[in-house]
């Protein structure tokens, strides 16, 4: 709201614009730290090791650090990811048209306040949860344990 109202608020601009703009810069924050601390948290002699072998540190960060780094964050990384798509309920105060405004709308036609609501909170379940699903999947598939499972199955 402070980047719709403050921000852009002498500017006739799309609030679906201001949204995207105001969720990618909170995100793309979060998410540069959640890649910072882990790519900080391998140690030294991986990157050393790297260039022992003849990489250079490109080719170093690429092969080396970059995977390890993937399998420390992915689970901080899933949890802000569906952490974001729930703070989206709040572009209905932008008079941006969503699913929570939607179920106003239902709301002040229908004078039913119940069925609205629950029906939002399902949809908003269902959609956390298949995101889930899909963040597991890249989860388990760069797990070096379960490769070696599905080749010893092979």
């Amino acid at each position: 709201m402070l980047i719709f109202y403050v921000v852009f608020g002498s500017v006739n601009i799309n609030p679906v614009l201001v949204a995207t703009i105001a969720f990618g810069m909170n995100f793309g924050a979060y998410a540069a730290e959640i890649f910072r601390s882990g790519i900080e948290g391998i140690e030294k002699g991986q990157m050393e090791a790297g260039i022992a072998m003849g990489f250079n540190k490109l080719k170093t960060f690429i092969y080396i650090i970059l995977p390890q780094t993937v399998r420390r964050i992915l689970p901080i990384y899933k949890g802000e990811f569906i952490s974001l798509v729930k703070m989206t309920s709040i572009v209905g105060y932008i008079a941006v048209q969503d699913l929570t405004k939607a179920s106003d709308i239902i709301r002040s036609r229908t004078f039913d306040a119940f069925f609205p609501l629950i029906m939002i909170a399902i949809l908003y379940f269902l959609i956390s949860w298949v995101l889930m699903q899909a963040l597991d999947y890249i989860e388990k598939i760069t797990d070096p344990k379960y490769k070696r499972q599905l080749r010893a199955k092979s």
